[in-house]
């Protein structure tokens, strides 16, 4: 949530795990699994078996700390079986893939349907009705498995480098208050916010000055004039800003049967919220906004697998703009990386480059509005890096109940422990205050935003990706936030950092 300091200024605080531990910070199923492990050594100490139960303690304890210890947010037994699963697909080839246009043998069907590998295998990319004033059609995509139907927006934003202290705020509060309005809306269940940072290709510069040169120009001006193009663009970055609106299927069904029923209905009740998005989006600074057509959303993907691919599309858009024949957009069918190798378990490799993934972990402490905006510098030249937000506005109801079960959680291990003789420790302090200040803003008429990040380095493979890694761990550090490396899900991480297609937060924790 946004607070307001001494000082007048918008801070992040009040971070909260999405599920707490029942007993000793253990799930339900990690504290059956874990008394069923004590049971043989607790009977053998009951009949006073000594020797039984020294024989059963290193076999009891060995089941408790893989079912309870955690591992760099895992616990050990998760670990055990997610490497088991990754090292079978590898052996299998289950995680190998290439694209059927890659192939040259792709039909105008299958170049029609997205053909993408892991997570994102399952979306569908649909031409929506027309909408609004200038009835442009918006893709629609469909996410079968989560029963999503999302529309992806580009934004030009100046960003906040140059602002004062109350535009942040400002902004700040225009954030919550698409959130606020979001959560009342009951329809809408996902907006994620990306930024990618990428080297910027030239194109746009080249065709202005090819536009604009003087025929009569000396040599000599020219030549200079080339190396310090050549000089500027090749250190130049441009950030790339996609918001992602979806709504939820099951909320939906009913309104699309009444505004025709299929994909068409369901697009025409996403659409009654994407104006109410665009007016907040536009409060919070953007300047230009644009719905993005199927051929967009392609392009977006494509480059977000190859930014080798950025210079040759936005020429084709030059080249279109000025009138001269070419062939502008991409078909969905080869959206897709040409090529993607088995992933190895600490980064993932697409086309020609390589990409390690992170979750953001939410600090404990208070952060300020653009504390990560360090975190989209690149090191070096040629290196890309992302960032998204993924934030899941929860039903004012449903969340009025979740603080009430953690009111109640928190209270009953509290007394637990007092009423056994321990100390109530610091974490179960700080967990006790957290649930009040929630109960708190829930009795004042705020609602609770589920929010999770994931942020990314992309560099050419045959650059050293490791420091690379090395470095972007380094700055989140700076900006006071903990990345944790996606082991064994690199594939998925790259798909939730990297790709507008709002797949990021899964529909619920694990472990």
């Amino acid at each position: 949530m946004a607070t307001t300091t001494p000082d007048d200024d918008r801070v992040y605080s009040g971070w909260r795990r999405e599920r707490y531990g029942w007993f000793m910070g253990l799930t339900g199923w990690q504290t059956v699994l874990s008394a069923v492990a004590l049971l043989p050594l607790l009977l053998a100490v009951s009949q006073s078996r000594w020797m039984a139960a020294i024989q059963v303690l290193p076999v009891s304890a060995t089941a408790v700390a893989l079912i309870a210890v955690p591992v760099r947010g895992r616990p050990a037994a998760r670990w055990l079986a997610d490497v088991y699963m990754f090292l079978w697909g590898r052996f299998m080839g289950w995680s190998r893939w290439r694209s059927a246009a890659s192939t040259g043998t792709a039909t105008l069907k299958e170049l029609r349907t997205a053909d993408l590998p892991g997570v994102a295998a399952a979306l569908r990319l649909h031409d929506g009705p027309p909408f609004g004033p200038t009835l442009q059609r918006v893709c629609v995509i469909q996410d079968p498995r989560a029963g999503r139907w999302s529309a992806v927006a580009q934004v030009t934003h100046p960003g906040l480098a140059a602002v004062d202290d109350a535009t942040r705020n400002a902004y700040a509060d225009q954030l919550g208050s698409m959130l606020a309005a979001a959560s009342r809306g009951e329809q809408v269940s996902r907006i994620s916010i990306m930024i990618r940072t990428v080297p910027d290709d030239g194109a746009e510069r080249a065709a202005w000055i090819a536009d604009n040169m003087s025929p009569s120009a000396p040599d000599i001006a020219r030549q200079v004039s080339a190396q310090l193009e050549h000089a500027v663009v090749a250190a130049a970055v441009r950030h790339e800003v996609f918001v992602t609106v979806g709504v939820s299927e099951a909320r939906i069904r009913r309104n699309a049967a009444q505004a025709g029923s299929g994909v068409a209905g369901r697009a025409r009740v996403l659409y009654r919220h994407l104006q109410e998005i665009e007016n907040h989006l536009r409060a919070l600074g953007a300047t230009q906004l644009r719905w993005l057509h199927t051929e967009d959303v392609a392009a977006a993907v494509r480059t977000g697998y190859n930014m080798a691919e950025a210079p040759v599309l936005e020429r084709a858009k030059q080249e279109a703009a000025r009138g001269r024949p070419t062939v502008t957009g991409l078909p969905v069918g080869a959206a897709g990386p040409v090529n993607a190798p088995s992933p190895s378990a600490r980064s993932y490799t697409h086309d020609a480059f390589a990409t390690v993934s992170y979750a953001l972990l939410l600090p404990d402490l208070p952060t300020r509005v653009g504390a990560l905006a360090r975190l989209l510098e690149p090191s070096e030249p040629g290196e890309r890096r992302t960032l998204a937000l993924h934030y899941e506005p929860q039903d004012p109801s449903k969340a009025a109940r979740q603080v009430e079960r953690d009111i109640w959680t928190a209270e009953m291990a509290a007394e637990v422990k007092r009423s056994r003789g321990f100390r109530v420790g610091m974490a179960q302090r700080r967990r006790a205050t957290e649930t009040a200040v929630h109960e708190n803003q829930v009795v004042a008429g705020h609602t609770m935003v589920r929010v999770a990040g994931a942020a990314s380095v992309t560099v050419p493979v045959n650059w050293p990706v490791e420091d690379h890694a090395a470095n972007f761990e380094a700055t989140a550090r700076a900006c006071h936030y903990r990345l944790l490396r996606l082991e064994l899900a690199q594939d998925s991480g790259f798909v939730a950092a990297c790709l507008p297609l709002g797949v990021g937060l899964p529909s619920r924790v694990m472990g």
